[in-house]
């Protein structure tokens, strides 16, 4: 069924998004995720991205990264991630694997599982027995310039990027056994997303979306994507076309500006839609035209 619609209701504006301190927080489609400090994005080891990532937030990386990372926080790089290209950061702490340069203004910690090859750039620079590294070490000219050793984790100035920084208080156990990722306010990721995961986006996304998984876009989330997921439910913006292969739904402060195809459509008073619709089975879906090529 093809109809054109053109939805403008009401001002009801209801926020179901993220918020610091709760153990768990309801989302649609039954997904959840383990709080996290305000301000961090978390990227699953079921997510892959290949593209640029900017931003002032702290970001865990768990999954498969190909790009450029540009950022003003903290860069945590986990046991079980595999990274290649370049990643600047003001701290960087890495427990997998990472083939190019890391370039932080204050210090590089590798844990006892990293793996690096490629060129790190550091004012401070810390290493735990086992770490792997092949490459080259250039010391930059900044404050506490030098080599810091776990031994000297009691002196303030060591350098030692502890794991607390960025995790603390978040249930870090149970966070990485969760199969959600969060891209935060103030994250912005140009490129291609894909993956085994449900996504909570509240930043910004350009370029494009496909996951077996749902997707949860927040009232500050906004997209200029192509997305294509299990579910997803709107409280943002998103500019190209959204296909579903189970429900969307429009929440009242929703806007989406494309084709929107899926099983179940749900539009709420108060959303805007301009474009397309198409309602589907589950046979049909891979047959419309521009969205799940």
């Amino acid at each position: 069924m093809d109809s054109s619609i053109s939805v403008e209701c009401g001002r009801e504006f209801i926020m179901l998004f993220f918020r610091k301190k709760k153990e768990e927080e309801k989302y649609p489609f039954e997904m959840t995720m383990v709080s996290l400090p305000d301000g961090t994005s978390y990227f699953g080891r079921n997510m892959d991205i290949v593209g640029t990532v900017s931003g002032a937030d702290n970001i865990i990386i768990m999954g498969q990264v190909n790009g450029v990372f540009d950022l003003t926080g903290e860069l945590k790089i986990g046991g079980t991630s595999k990274i290649s290209g370049e990643f600047k950061a003001k701290k960087i702490s890495v427990s997998g694997f990472v083939e190019g340069s890391l370039v932080a203004s204050e210090r590089v910690y590798l844990d006892t599982t990293a793996n690096i090859k490629g060129i790190i750039v550091t004012p401070l620079f810390s290493v735990t027995e086992g770490a792997l590294f092949d490459g080259e070490v250039r010391m930059s000219i900044g404050q506490g310039l030098g080599i810091a050793s776990p031994d000297d984790e009691k002196n303030g100035n060591a350098g030692i990027i502890k794991k607390k920084n960025l995790l603390e208080g978040t249930g870090a156990a149970d966070l990485f056994s969760k199969s959600a990722s969060l891209i935060s306010r103030n994250s912005r990721i140009e490129g291609d997303i894909t993956g085994k995961e449900n996504i909570i986006i509240e930043g910004s996304v350009k370029g494009s979306i496909k996951i077996d998984g749902n997707i949860f876009v927040g009232a500050s989330g906004v997209i200029e994507a192509d997305v294509e997921a299990e579910n997803i439910s709107i409280q943002g913006n998103i500019t190209g076309n959204v296909a579903a292969r189970g429900q969307l739904d429009i929440q009242p402060a929703g806007r989406i500006s494309g084709d929107i195809s899926a099983r179940s459509i749900d539009i709420k008073e108060g959303a805007s839609f301009e474009g397309r619709s198409r309602m589907m089975n589950l046979v049909s879906y891979r047959e419309i035209d521009g969205i799940g090529d």
